[in-house]
């Protein structure tokens, strides 16, 4: 299964914005409730634990801050389907991840609606506003 190919279909199918900037990383725009919108970052690479392809998808919830509660958002992980939270260039992120050789179509769809709505909601959590 070609996964970007498929993310750009389920962009157009959700009526969000898809750019690709090369063969193995894009960008969806995902339309959320209340005209909201989210940003999610889709990238094909090799796995580094098994040396597999995998896609990951990502999305910046905020800028780290030292007043953010990092044991709550470690529990919060158990409560997710797909998603973790990480840190990463001093940003919190969400993001999901997946082999490409077993993924299904449609755990691709739920694995960007997941990223884009916890990110989404725990930026306004955290930080009251919409930044991303």
């Amino acid at each position: 299964m070609n996964i970007m190919n498929y993310v750009q279909q389920y962009a157009e199918q959700i009526g969000g914005q898809f750019t690709d900037y090369d063969h193995s990383k894009s960008v969806v725009v995902v339309p959320l409730n209340g005209s909201r919108y989210q940003t999610v970052l889709a990238i094909t690479q090799t796995s580094a634990v098994s040396g597999r392809d995998q896609a990951v998808f990502t999305s910046k919830v905020c800028e780290f801050a030292p007043n953010i509660d990092l044991k709550n958002l470690l529990e919060q992980n158990a409560n997710f389907d797909f998603s973790k939270f990480v840190l990463e260039e001093g940003y919190l992120k969400v993001e999901a991840s997946c082999l490409a050789a077993s993924v299904s179509q449609e755990q691709i769809k739920e694995m960007i609606q997941e990223v884009a709505q916890l990110a989404d909601h725990y930026e306004f959590k955290l930080t009251g506003k919409d930044i991303h």
